[in-house]
């Protein structure tokens, strides 16, 4: 019979797209998976360690021996909501001793230390997660102090809390 070889024209086609639409069991995992770790490694790129970078961001009265910082944008914050450009950096600092007894005088102009509690953070210096370990809830104690003299637009608010016991200061800055 001449319409066979039709029939196979036809089923044939419909074979190889059939074929070839269905997904191996876990595709659509693995791609979920694969989105999951490019936004883990997305954040840990954020993570910058450049003193210099840091200096055309914030005002840096003396120069740390060690930086770790990250920007990111700002949260829901005092019941406002922020704006696509409001901003929020985050530095880990250590200065020599001297230095750190500077930055300290300096900021008290401003106002006395007031006790304070950080939370770490995954990406802080080893030293200060022992540290945050040691004190069994995974916080830092230290005085806390305006951060008047780190402000550079578009970062004109936030404080600076020196870790106690160390040379370590935590500067937490934000847009307006």
């Amino acid at each position: 019979m001449k319409l066979t070889p039709i029939y196979f024209a036809l089923l044939l086609p419909a074979l190889i797209f059939t074929a070839c639409s269905s997904s191996a069991p876990g595709v659509n995992a693995n791609a979920a998976n694969r989105t999951a770790a490019n936004a883990n490694t997305a954040k840990a790129n954020d993570l910058k360690d450049d003193v210099d970078e840091l200096e055309m961001t914030v005002k840096l009265p003396f120069h740390p021996e060690e930086a770790v910082w990250r920007e990111e944008p700002l949260g829901k914050a005092d019941g406002r909501v922020p704006g696509p450009t409001d901003r929020k950096l985050t530095a880990v600092l250590r200065f020599l001793k001297d230095d750190s007894v500077k930055v300290v005088a300096q900021a008290e102009k401003y106002k006395t230390g007031t006790p304070e509690i950080v939370n770490t953070e995954s990406w802080f210096p080893a030293e200060l997660i022992a540290k945050s370990q040691m004190s069994g809830d995974g916080t830092l104690k230290g005085l806390s102090y305006p951060a008047n003299d780190f402000f550079n637009p578009p970062y004109t608010a936030g404080r600076i809390t020196r870790i106690e016991g160390t040379d370590f200061f935590v500067l937490e800055l934000n847009t307006q």
